[in-house]
């Protein structure tokens, strides 16, 4: 299970997060996007501590949350309205290596069995390789969440 986000019109997010416009009537290709691979569990969790439903504004990097649910594919898509990119942003320009490096504890996310991590598969001696990992998509994130704010774009995520 991959991660995507990709970026439109806050106009369009707002009509989509309605019900107004069906997502699956889109073409998704002709939007910016940004594919996360399997990070976006693991990126979740380290922000926010849980699987799901982080609070804001760490818990719009990566919107997994139980009230922005859209009706796509088989595990929905969430939705962030320009200044929720906006607050995204600010959180994540507070954040640097040394600071996620803190807020990282591979034990524990093998333990609640974080994706993508598989216990019995994944050892002790791959945290730095995830870590590593997780540092990367979430730089990309991070440029892709400022250039949507740049834009003034509200963005979809979804799991494929």
């Amino acid at each position: 299970m991959r991660g995507y986000y990709f970026t439109l019109d806050d106009n369009l997010v707002q009509q989509i997060a309605a019900g107004d416009i069906a997502l699956k009537s889109l073409k998704i290709d002709n939007y910016p996007g940004l594919s996360i691979d399997r990070a976006w569990e693991a990126i979740h969790y380290l922000l926010c501590g849980v699987i799901s439903d982080g609070e804001p504004p760490l818990g719009y990097i990566v919107p997994l949350t139980s009230d922005k649910g859209i009706d796509f594919g088989s595990f929905g898509a969430f939705s962030l309205r320009a200044e929720q990119v906006a607050e995204a942003l600010q959180a994540m320009s507070q954040l640097d290596e040394a600071q996620l490096r803190l807020r990282f504890d591979f034990p524990v996310m093998l333990r609640e069995e974080v994706y993508p991590l598989e216990p019995g598969i994944v050892s002790e001696e791959d945290a730095d390789e995830f870590f590593a990992y997780i540092l990367q998509h979430f730089n990309e994130i991070r440029r892709f969440f400022s250039q949507a704010a740049a834009e003034g774009k509200g963005l979809i995520f979804y799991i494929y």
